[in-house]
């Protein structure tokens, strides 16, 4: 049990220490993207190495509190190279077969050491065998980008990524499946430090090496663990979000400001639309997104509470 505040704390405290030197460095160097709410506002936008960095820190530290040393390589090697893929397209711009090839590639640490379990509970057993190591690089490649792809507003990505890794803590914890728990712990723990400097206005932004690490730590840790079914539900958002985006073909857009300063949506382009009705600040297109994801990773929790009496 140890293990779990360990790798929260430090995780956070190495994302505390790293992230501003990481905002100095890449404006000494000219690593900006330019705030699309805020024209001419330029910000950091390697803030996925902070993170990395502090995960695996915090992950690392979970070897003294019994973490299984395969499944803790296993995460840390998918969490590494879902970062550094994300970091790659954020330096070279990828084309997105290379980004879909890539990530489901991301899932083969996980494969190769045959770590976490083929059976899914669902208020029963289901045993996937054989048939679930070839879900697995399938269903990281579609949690990476979908995490990818739910972004655009200042710390949304990082604050809907730390409330489902908080949630889905909890749920590991209570299948106890030590394992999920420490690692998304760790996860839990960077970002929360990350929002720090985050959150709005943000000073740095997670870019792609932020979101497809996320990705690649919530993907591995519903693997690693008995909270498949959990997983789902906590990650729904994203799907949703998914959902709409293919609708859209994909259509990158993050609405507009209108003269008022008001950010706008010409219709439901993605799920944070519903959030911004007939107009609404930053601020709280954020607040509302944590909001309905805290409210699934809540399902997800009550679901395990009954399915971990019932078993």
């Amino acid at each position: 049990m140890l293990g779990i505040p360990t790798a929260a704390v430090l995780s956070f405290l190495t994302v505390a220490l790293i992230t501003p030197v990481v905002i100095r460095r890449c404006r000494e160097l000219g690593f900006l993207s330019e705030d699309l709410h805020k024209p001419g506002t330029m910000v950091p936008y390697l803030g996925g190495i902070s993170i990395l960095i502090g995960f695996l820190v915090g992950i690392t530290a979970t070897g003294f509190y019994g973490m299984d040393p395969k499944a803790g390589l296993a995460a840390a090697l998918s969490g590494t190279l879902g970062g550094l893929i994300g970091l790659v397209d954020d330096l070279f711009r990828l084309n997105k077969r290379s980004l879909v090839l890539l990530s489901a590639m991301a899932g083969l640490p996980i494969v190769s050491f045959r770590v976490g379990s083929t059976v899914i509970y669902a208020l029963g057993e289901l045993d996937l065998g054989v048939l679930f190591w070839v879900l697995v690089p399938i269903g990281f490649c579609y949690l990476m980008n979908a995490v990818n792809i739910y972004a655009g507003f200042n710390g949304i990505e990082a604050g809907c990524g730390l409330v489902t890794s908080f949630f889905l803590m909890i749920c590991s914890i209570l299948y106890k499946s030590w394992d999920s728990a420490m690692e998304l712990a760790a996860l839990s723990g960077a970002l929360a430090a990350f929002l720090l400097w985050n959150r709005y206005p943000s000073r740095i932004f997670p870019g792609n090496s932020g979101t497809y690490l996320m990705g690649a730590v919530l993907a591995s840790s519903i693997v690693i663990g008995t909270i498949k079914t959990a997983g789902i539900i906590a990650t729904a958002p994203y799907l949703i979000n998914f959902l709409i985006r293919l609708r859209n073909r994909f259509t990158w857009t993050v609405g507009y400001v209108d003269d008022s300063g008001v950010i706008r949506t010409k219709g439901l382009e993605a799920l944070w639309s519903l959030w911004i009705g007939k107009g609404s600040s930053e601020i709280r297109i954020f607040w509302k997104a944590v909001l309905f994801h805290s409210l699934f990773g809540i399902g997800a929790v009550l679901f395990s509470l009954v399915n971990v009496n019932w078993r």
